[in-house]
């Protein structure tokens, strides 16, 4: 398809996104993408993987379920989003899920329904009809399909499906991110690191396409997952070595990738560019703390190591068998960067997670920190210019989550709690430093 006919239908998208909560006529839609009725649902179906109708109704839930979530009264976000009653989005709902809203509500935590990205982030919605037809190509159409969830954040995943006991199928609407993945987790099954390695359709395909739908099927990683609460509740500084040498342990593997396989990243940049000067505007930052940053955060970082990284890497993507971790998944975000960004996201996740704003809190964080920077040094052996540079990434990185969450009013919780989690970063900034 087409970049610009691409374009159109997202624009379409969005337009159903800003005006969810009023009328909203498909003929119009079409005419404004510039088809008729007809072809326009035909268009979007195949791109979206839903008729116009049901993606409507999807969002609407979407929403209305975050909303619920919220504190509003279920009889108010029914008449907001277009239903006449309760009971009418009740059934719409159970249709689409299985179970009610307030059963949902008791296993799964919703997150902020953002738009969907199609040119951007390859997002879809899965309908039954292509799910069953992608599932095809292995013969597995047949098989339950149910949620895959996030550890510790219960949140569902937008894009896995967990197929039977074994596999998981992940979709896309771009192939860049699920092809990264196929070649990454071959890489690390040559070095015995469980990491969701795809499996052959009947064709011998690993990657198929339905319309504009992408799917890789992989085989499921077995093992339990700790959570970053438990880790830190108990301050199981053993538990943080051991994530420190599975990281030293994959980026070993990584390293033996062709680095023209992801884009890069200069953290450096980014940070300067954008998340310094986007923060500095919602909350004060010493200067003295901006001058050092600047200083020897620059002098050091073209001599920091860099590869291929995971990018996204906590425990909501690490396997355990028994004690020992043995397994990574999710590679769609990785990339080209300073290495010592996997060991610093790592440990901030864990705080980000859980984070309470107490001495005796970071008092225990730091501790897991310190033991993940120790695991992962055994392994690689970190360099003096890493060493020097801890601290300053894990600044960057809570720039980063900062400025991201900064301009967004869904987020407006989450940008208080990474402030807050900044300005205890900066008033323990000497131990940072690896000990």
């Amino acid at each position: 398809m087409r970049k610009d006919t691409l374009g159109l239908i997202q624009e379409a998208m969005d337009f159903i996104e800003e005006n969810l909560k009023s009328e909203i006529e498909i003929s119009e839609l079409g005419k404004r993408a510039g088809y008729s009725e007809y072809h326009f649902c035909q268009l979007f179906q195949r791109v979206t993987g839903l008729s116009v109708k049901r993606y409507l109704v999807c969002r609407r839930l979407k929403h209305g379920l975050y909303e619920i979530s919220k504190g509003v009264k279920k009889q108010e976000v029914a008449f907001f989003y277009g239903f006449d009653t309760y009971a009418g989005f009740y059934k719409a709902f159970y249709r689409e899920y299985g179970m009610s809203p307030s059963e949902y509500l008791k296993v799964y935590r919703p997150s902020f329904p953002y738009r969907v990205n199609l040119l951007q982030e390859g997002k879809v919605m899965i309908s039954k009809k292509i799910m069953e037809k992608l599932l095809a190509h292995w013969g597995m159409e047949q098989s339950p399909v149910t949620n895959v969830v996030y550890e510790g954040s219960n949140q569902v995943s937008e894009n896995e499906f967990q197929v039977g006991e074994d596999f998981v199928l992940k979709v896309s609407g771009l192939p860049g991110g699920l092809k990264r993945h196929m070649e990454i987790a071959g890489e690390l099954d040559k070095v015995g690191l469980q990491a969701s390695v795809p499996v052959a359709t009947k064709a011998g395909e690993l990657l198929v396409q339905e319309g504009e739908v992408y799917a890789v099927l992989c085989k499921r990683v077995q093992g339990t997952k700790m959570s970053g609460r438990e880790m830190l509740t108990a301050c199981d500084t053993k538990a943080a070595y051991r994530f420190g040498t599975l990281i030293g342990k994959l980026h070993l593997a990584l390293a033996n990738l062709d680095a023209g396989l992801c884009k890069e990243n200069r953290l450096q940049d980014t940070v300067q560019d954008w998340a310094l000067p986007v923060t500095q505007k919602k909350m004060s930052i010493p200067q003295e703390l901006i001058a050092e940053y600047k200083k020897r955060f620059c002098d050091v970082y073209d001599k920091l190591p860099k590869q291929i990284i995971h990018r996204n890497m906590n425990l909501s993507y690490v396997y355990l068998n028994d004690e020992e971790m043995v397994g990574v998944t999710d590679f769609e975000l990785s990339e080209y960067s300073i290495r010592l960004f996997d060991v610093c996201y790592a440990a901030t996740g864990i705080l980000s997670e859980n984070f309470a704003d107490t001495a005796e809190n970071m008092q225990k964080w730091l501790k897991l920190y310190q033991s993940i920077v120790k695991g992962y040094d055994e392994v690689v052996g970190l360099t003096e210019e890493e060493k020097q540079a801890l601290p300053y990434v894990v600044f960057s990185i809570q720039l980063i989550c900062v400025a991201y969450f900064a301009n967004k009013e869904q987020f407006a919780e989450l940008v208080k709690v990474n402030e807050k989690m900044l300005a205890r970063l900066m008033e323990c900034r000497e131990k940072l430093i690896f000990e």
